[in-house]
């Protein structure tokens, strides 16, 4: 559901099927650039609470620009696949990462949430994922810089395996 997503979506991996390597498909590792994110949630502009993060994909299948693409057939349009809430459902669906606690949003204030995503392929299964997230969550009146704390939650750790 579109209107259950509180903060602007943010990449956290990114791979172009014709330069990536069987390792950069591995997973998300602790460190790596994307990995991290940082979500402002407005209580003015969303209701209700935060109860977790959600995942989907995106493709862009375009044609090639790059030298090694000279050859490449040129696509009239490019083609968007996107499992994103906004564009209905899909087989893939997205995956959801409830939290143990909602955190919940008071108007007038702005909840910070920022952490990192660590995604590791099982050992017993090439295709479920082990997700480590680790994040903390702070509170601020609306408008004021994020110096300007009024709560700062503990930091926390959420083990999940993902099919």
């Amino acid at each position: 559901m579109p209107d259950q997503v509180l903060a602007e979506p943010k990449a956290i991996k990114v791979l172009d099927m014709m330069t990536c390597t069987i390792e950069d498909s591995r997973g998300i590792s602790k460190g790596d650039p994307l990995a991290t994110f940082d979500f402002d949630i407005n209580a003015d502009e969303v209701h209700g609470c935060v109860s977790g993060l959600a995942a989907w994909f995106t493709s862009n299948f375009k044609s090639r620009t790059d030298e090694g693409g000279s050859s490449a057939p040129e696509l009239s349009t490019a083609i968007l696949l996107s499992t994103a809430p906004e564009n209905g459902y899909t087989h893939w669906g997205q995956q959801v990462m409830h939290f143990v606690s909602s955190i919940p949003l008071s108007k007038g204030e702005t909840t910070r949430l920022n952490g990192s995503i660590e995604l590791t392929r099982t050992k017993e299964n090439a295709r479920l994922y082990n997700c480590r997230i680790n994040f903390r969550n702070s509170r601020r009146k609306t408008g004021q810089d994020t110096d300007s704390v009024l709560m700062q939650g503990a930091p926390l750790e959420h083990i999940y395996q993902i099919p």
